[in-house]
């Protein structure tokens, strides 16, 4: 993850180059206590929300895993 502020991050899938646009999953946000977590691939705009910091690396680590974007 890449802090873009204090409160967002850029999630990366590092199987990608960086010039790569698949390389970019989503974006990660602190909204007061609550972690939500926009996805861009493979759909653009589903949001996941999650209680903790950790409880939301753990959700991409795990579809990360999961989930193949090769295309």
């Amino acid at each position: 993850m890449t802090p873009l502020s204090d409160k967002t991050w850029r999630v990366c899938d590092d199987r990608f180059d960086s010039g790569d646009r698949r390389r970019i999953v989503g974006y990660l946000q602190d909204l007061d206590g609550e972690y939500e977590m926009l996805w861009m691939r493979p759909h653009p705009g589903v949001v996941y929300r999650h209680p903790t910091m950790e409880s939301a690396v753990a959700a991409i680590s795990v579809r990360l895993h999961r989930t193949s974007f090769v295309d």
